[in-house]
């Protein structure tokens, strides 16, 4: 609820609480500053919407003061909100050993001889193809499968200034390009360019993480039905998803996406 609550008093542009929020034609809502960031029309009267490219001229641009209440609240109530987020130190007690499973790994992903690290690497690895490795998109699972219980574990993603990190249905895609959606069976958090925080719901949500995420706690609680990213070196919570494993077993999910070569760029597994 609480993060529900935060969520809905946040501009999707700048990412930060509403301020002074309006409409457009289409439904969406942003801040009025913000409407400085959405493409403009030739003519310089109109903006056009970022998710469903409908235009808005000026008098169709109204202002939402009820959301910008709430959004006033939810600033006010944030010390409060991030206490009932926070990480309890409990759940570290459902740590689970895990591993790299090389036998869904793309072939140009270099893991390491303990199966604890993971990232792009330069030559082919000459693993055999079949249905279960990914081909086309660089990710690989993790074991074990969870199919009930609370599950805990790490992930330190060093100096990597893209990645994805998550949770998959073991039915979800593996063959051709993934599409990282919470519809398709992939509940994961992504970076991009070292800065970009991306939750992959459906339409995608951008997250407020300050400072920059490097250690992340994962959490699945699977008869609750939800997956929790955690900040470790604060304890502050970045995202939770309500998962529905449609009673097929749930796979740990990383996609290192970095191809600097950084010899620091792993995602590895803590123990």
């Amino acid at each position: 609820m609480a993060q529900h609550f935060k969520e809905a008093a946040r501009c999707p542009v700048c990412l930060t609480y509403f301020e002074d929020p309006v409409n457009l034609k289409c439904g969406y809502i942003c801040c009025r500053r913000c409407l400085r960031a959405l493409p403009k029309e030739p003519d310089g009267e109109g903006v056009r919407c970022f998710n469903c490219s409908k235009v808005s001229q000026t008098a169709d641009i109204k202002p939402n003061r009820v959301l910008g209440r709430l959004a006033a609240k939810a600033k006010a109530m944030e010390p409060q909100l991030a206490s009932v987020l926070q990480m309890d130190p409990k759940i570290r007690k459902f740590h689970v050993d895990m591993t790299l499973d090389v036998d869904t790994a793309h072939n140009y992903l270099t893991i390491s001889e303990d199966l604890q690290r993971v990232r792009i690497g330069g030559l082919p690895q000459g693993r055999r193809a079949h249905p279960g490795r990914f081909n086309d998109s660089p990710c690989v699972l993790g074991s074990p499968r969870f199919t009930s219980g609370r599950h805990y574990w790490e992930v330190d993603v060093g100096s990597s200034r893209q990645w994805s990190l998550g949770l998959c249905r073991e039915s979800a895609p593996r063959q051709g390009e993934v599409v990282l959606s919470a519809e398709l069976g992939f509940w994961t958090v992504s970076c991009k360019d070292g800065n970009q925080f991306i939750a992959g719901t459906e339409p995608p949500l951008g997250l407020m993480v300050q400072p920059r995420l490097r250690r992340l706690g994962l959490f699945l609680d699977v008869e609750m039905g939800t997956f929790s990213f955690y900040h470790v070196a604060d304890g502050s919570h970045v995202f939770t998803f309500p998962v529905t494993s449609a009673g097929e077993p749930l796979r740990p999910f990383f996609g290192p996406a970095d191809c600097t070569g950084d010899a620091e760029s792993w995602l590895a597994l803590c123990p």
